[in-house]
């Protein structure tokens, strides 16, 4: 099923090491999250693994996700939401690349969060891998980057086992409703096996983000199952530029402005604009139908508790039937 997600860039930290103007961990972040860790158990080396942390805010304000940081360049997060108002659910997701490591491999995904009342904390979400080094995939997901809606790439992977003459996948699971995939198995000699699996979207696949995931299921118990992540940006009749918006350094309390222009072939009209808080506001658009809009991002200082390079992403809501979200992404740097 595809799933609409806002990236964040995430660094490299040390696992020990602590993040300079953050304050540790709070209780009331902690209890905000049902679970700080996960374990995927036994998988092939080069593998793509995820897991969503569930966020849900049981306080009286709102909680803004102000970054992701990761201990090792192995791990990457992503967020649904970068605001999470009271009563609300966000998922922030933890992501785990096999490829460069065999056996036991463990990270932290840091993620910080503030309150409206300027209340900080930091959440260490952990994750760990047991990742074999006889069984392979290659490549490690299955990512079509951007395509035009309408269009149906199709992409391959393998995946190769030695000294395992009985092993062997039994069927593939998947909730997603955009896209095809055929396994066959291609080689079963002295002991190694080896499967090709093809994976296409379809015709009607909806214009946004796609974040899926195949699971081929096999008959061993140590390895019960093989997760393979599908991913594609399905772009529609909606585009908007700059791509970024670079908003520049703000050393003032005049704070910054800039603009993004989003177009369509038809007349269309904005109905929301989400991702104002933490100092940005956005301009309120025109309520008119038209091809093409202004949307003005604007930036205060003195309404920041955050210093530094900021990256904000803002998602478009419109009246275009068939289309998803376009999501904007603007950065600026704060002085101290």
């Amino acid at each position: 099923m595809a799933r609409r997600l806002i990236w964040t860039v995430v660094g490299t930290l040390g696992l020990m090491g602590g993040i300079a103007g953050t304050a540790r961990a709070a209780e009331w972040a902690d209890a905000l999250f049902a679970e700080s860790s996960h374990n995927f158990g036994s998988v092939p080396r080069g593998a793509k693994v995820k897991h969503d942390f569930m966020l849900t805010n049981r306080l009286n304000e709102p909680i803004t996700i102000l970054n992701l940081r990761a201990s090792c360049g192995c791990t990457s997060g992503r967020t649904t939401a970068s605001i999470v108002q009271p009563g609300q659910t966000a998922v922030v997701e933890a992501h785990m690349d096999t490829r460069n490591f065999v056996g036991q491999k463990s990270t932290v995904l840091f993620v910080t969060l503030i309150t409206a009342g300027g209340h900080e904390a930091e959440v260490r979400l952990g994750v760990t891998s047991n990742i074999l080094s006889d069984v392979v995939l290659n490549p490690g997901s299955i990512d079509f980057g951007t395509v035009t809606r309408g269009q149906t790439p199709s992409q391959t992977l393998t995946v190769d086992r030695i000294d395992a003459p009985g092993w062997k996948f039994e069927k593939m699971i998947s909730a997603s409703r955009v896209i095809n995939a055929q396994l066959v198995e291609t080689g079963r000699q002295g002991g190694s096996v080896s499967y090709l699996l093809t994976v296409s979207l379809k015709p009607g696949a909806p214009a946004g983000l796609v974040r899926d995931e195949i699971r081929l299921i096999g008959n061993d118990p140590q390895m019960p199952s093989v997760p393979v992540a599908v991913t594609a940006m399905i772009r529609g009749d909606l585009s908007a530029s700059p791509s970024v918006l670079s908003m520049g350094e703000v050393a003032s309390a005049s704070g910054a402005q800039g603009r993004f222009i989003v177009r369509a072939s038809k007349p269309f009209t904005i109905k929301s604009v989400e991702g104002a808080g933490e100092g940005f506001s956005i301009t309120p658009a025109d309520k008119s139908a038209k091809p093409m809009h202004i949307v003005t991002v604007n930036f205060k200082p003195e309404e920041a508790t955050a210093r530094g390079s900021l990256q904000r992403t803002f998602r478009v809501h419109t009246d275009l039937p068939g289309e998803g979200p376009l999501d904007l992404k603007a950065t600026l740097h704060v002085a101290p």
